[in-house]
């Protein structure tokens, strides 16, 4: 894991953004401003992230559709993903849980990874749209975060119709992948297409308008709640803004953690936090407090739940470790 490229760009990424972060902050104030937390609060934020985080598992499993994954195993899985990802850079834990869920509920790994696009697909668009209705709401917000959140919509878009379009021509796509692929001896394996076929297979959820409908209100839920996380987290350090930062706060969050992921989004998420309050001119030692104390909550609960789920499968660490590898899930379904 050391010797992982990924690991080390991750880690100074977080190096980075908590330097940016941490520019003109006085340390006795930000402890200052950690001490302004009213701790009645805590219950009711930890209900608001539970509000979010459950909604994601519905989602998840509306995408498998029309297979029927067991919902219990559905959250279990998920929270094994996010601990993982907590921990490791580029998102490792979203191929790990895809490659459990697919192992334990029998259906095809490519088939569980190809909801997992989806999914980031399906977050992508929400937080666009969301920045969207929120512009007549913020003050003075730099029209470059506008255009790259409006890129990345556009892309979004695009990955879908693209997808959309692969599993209507599922066949023609396969042939054609595969007289390209033709001369290379090593690609001329049945396990490896059959694997691309499932992958392929996952994407016909775009053209099923109920499943894909759930999916999109189950979205819509997850940022609403989460972005009202981050406002109650407001309140309870005496800070008092509009709904529409705490709104902006996740958009941005999650606009900035597609371009450059840190393991458990350390760093990122702080600088993007304190440069969104900025907008409201909110002291910078409040707003890294902020940050601290709703990446701690939702960091905390995610190691607390993906260890919980851990013990349930009788998985330790190092098995994780192993799930979590790109290259294993493809040799595992390469070699079917």
């Amino acid at each position: 894991m050391l010797k992982s490229k990924r690991l080390w760009i991750g880690l100074a990424i977080t190096i980075v953004s908590l330097v940016l972060a941490f520019q003109g902050i006085q340390l006795d104030k930000l402890a200052e401003s950690f001490g302004k937390f009213n701790w009645w609060w805590l219950p009711i934020l930890v209900l608001t992230f539970l509000g979010s985080y459950v909604g994601r598992a519905f989602r998840w499993q509306a995408l498998f559709d029309p297979y029927k994954p067991r919902w219990s195993q559905v959250f279990a899985t998920l929270n094994i993903g996010y601990f993982l990802s907590n921990i490791t850079p580029a998102r490792l834990g979203d191929v790990a849980r895809a490659y459990l869920l697919g192992t334990i509920e029998k259906i095809p790994v490519a088939r569980a990874l190809s909801t997992v696009v989806v999914e980031r697909a399906l977050d992508g668009l929400t937080v666009v749209l969301l920045l969207i209705v929120l512009l007549p709401f913020i003050p003075n917000i730099p029209s470059d975060w506008v255009n790259g959140g409006l890129l990345l919509g556009a892309i979004g878009i695009g990955a879908l119709v693209v997808l959309a379009v692969i599993s209507l021509q599922r066949e023609r796509g396969v042939a054609f992948l595969r007289k390209l692929a033709s001369p290379i001896k090593f690609l001329d394996r049945e396990g490896l297409w059959q694997f691309i076929g499932n992958l392929i297979d996952g994407f016909a959820v775009l053209r099923s308008p109920r499943p894909l409908l759930r999916a999109s209100f189950w979205s819509l839920e997850i940022w609403l709640v989460a972005s009202l996380l981050a406002w109650l987290t407001m309140f309870s350090l005496d800070i008092h803004l509009p709904f529409a930062a705490g709104v902006l706060v996740q958009v941005a969050a999650a606009l900035a953690v597609t371009v450059a992921a840190s393991p458990g989004q350390v760093g990122v998420f702080h600088l993007i936090a304190v440069s969104v309050l900025k907008l409201w001119n909110v002291d910078p030692n409040q707003a890294l407090a902020f940050a601290f104390v709703l990446h701690g909550l939702t960091y905390i609960m995610l190691m607390l739940l993906g260890i919980g789920s851990m013990w349930r499968e009788g998985l330790d660490f190092g098995k994780i470790q192993n799930i979590g590898a790109q290259n294993r899930v493809v040799d595992e379904t390469a070699s079917a």
